[in-house]
């Protein structure tokens, strides 16, 4: 799958050296990228999604500069990895105070370029494959897949219950449990897909969650479910 990029940037020669530093970095190390340049920070806080997973920030901009669209960003979307760009480190170092990964001073060296984004592919391999974006009434959110409880279905409104809430998204259970499969997740009904980290206790068709939640296991889901949530159990005490 490809890194999801947007480059914030007002000069359109700064845009294109990140966009081709980016495309040595996939020739060199084979990681594939989908890039998307906005000129201005407005356009690119206009309807925002919450489905980047890397974001390069130039500081100095007209109309709205770098920081105050980074902190609108983090109201909008806690999670996505932030590098800001700019030829002032004092500005790039209170980046910090909106949750920034890094900075890169301009004009922009590949072999610090190389080496930061590196350093944010690595965060990546540890959290970008551990979530999902939902499409709300409210918005776009993204929900860190440990978070979620289980994901219940009623008439093709699915319902992520999570440690900090509900949200709720129309769609198809059968599709989201193809998403989910190997990571963790087990339907034992209809109407619930399970997260396995979740259940603490089984007794006959009934399981109870971390929350205290108690949901109904079906006959017909019954083996494949407990077989599913063994072996979960069987690999997360090999890795402990």
């Amino acid at each position: 799958m490809a890194v999801r990029v947007a480059i914030v940037e007002d000069e359109a020669r700064e845009a294109e050296i990140l966009q081709n530093y980016l495309a040595r970095f996939t020739q060199e190390n084979g990681t594939q990228f989908h890039v998307r340049v906005f000129p201005n920070a407005i356009l690119f806080l206009d309807r925002y999604r919450a489905d980047y997973d890397l974001v390069y920030m130039d500081i100095q901009m007209p109309e709205m500069n770098g920081m105050e669209a980074a902190r609108r960003l983090r109201a909008l979307d806690e999670k996505v990895l932030l590098v800001f760009v700019t030829s002032l480190t004092q500005y790039a170092i209170a980046g910090y105070g909106v949750s920034a990964l890094d900075y890169i001073v301009k004009p922009v060296n590949y072999y610090d370029f190389a080496l930061k984004l590196t350093r944010a592919l690595k965060r990546l391999d540890t959290t970008g494959d551990r979530s999902l974006t939902v499409s709300t009434k409210a918005g776009m959110s993204r929900i860190e897949l440990d978070d979620i409880t289980y994901i219940e279905v009623t008439n093709h409104q699915l319902t992520y219950h999570t440690v900090e809430g509900d949200y709720e998204q129309y769609g198809a259970m059968g599709a989201l449990e193809k998403q989910l499969a190997g990571k963790g997740f087990a339907r034992c009904n209809s109407c619930y897909l399970v997260n396995l980290q979740h259940v603490r206790e089984v007794h006959g068709y009934t399981l109870r969650l971390s929350d205290g939640t108690e949901l109904k296991i079906s006959q017909p889901k019954k083996k494949t479910f407990t077989g599913l949530l063994d072996a979960y159990l069987a690999g997360k005490e090999k890795t402990e």
